[in-house]
C-alpha cells in the first residue's frame, strides 16, 4: 500500500481554508481536514453540497473550498478519481435547491 505524502504548506493552506470557513459560518467544524482524512485513509470521500437555491448555500461554499484543496492535491501529484452521484431529487428542496455529490477515491 502507498503512503501518500502531502507537503507541510498544502497542510497549511488547508488548515487555513478551513479556519476561514469556521469563521464564516461561526462554528467549528473543519470540513476540509475530515474530507482529506477519509480520503487518505478510506481511499473515498462522498462531498455534497445543494446548489441553485437562491443564495450560496454553506454546503456549496464547503464545496468550492473542496475542488481547491483537490487542485492543490492534484498539483502535488496524488491522483484522484472523482465519480459524480445521481441523486433521484430532480424536484428542488424546500429553499429551492438541488442536492448534487462528488465520490472522491484514489487508486490503489
Amino acid at each position: 500500500m502507498n503512503e501518500i505524502h502531502i507537503s507541510d504548506k498544502t497542510k497549511n493552506t488547508i488548515l487555513k481554508m478551513d479556519k476561514k470557513l469556521n469563521e464564516k459560518f461561526d462554528y467549528e467544524k473543519n470540513d476540509l481536514a475530515g474530507y482529506l482524512h477519509d480520503l487518505i485513509n478510506f481511499k473515498r470521500v462522498e462531498v455534497g453540497w445543494r446548489q441553485s437555491c437562491g443564495s450560496t448555500d454553506r454546503t456549496q461554499v464547503t464545496y468550492r473550498a473542496w475542488v481547491k484543496v483537490i487542485d492543490l492535491l492534484t498539483k502535488e501529484g496524488i491522483s484522484i478519481n472523482q465519480e459524480r452521484v445521481k441523486h433521484g431529487n430532480a424536484y428542488a428542496t424546500t429553499k429551492g435547491g438541488f442536492w448534487s455529490s462528488i465520490i472522491y477515491s484514489m487508486p490503489d
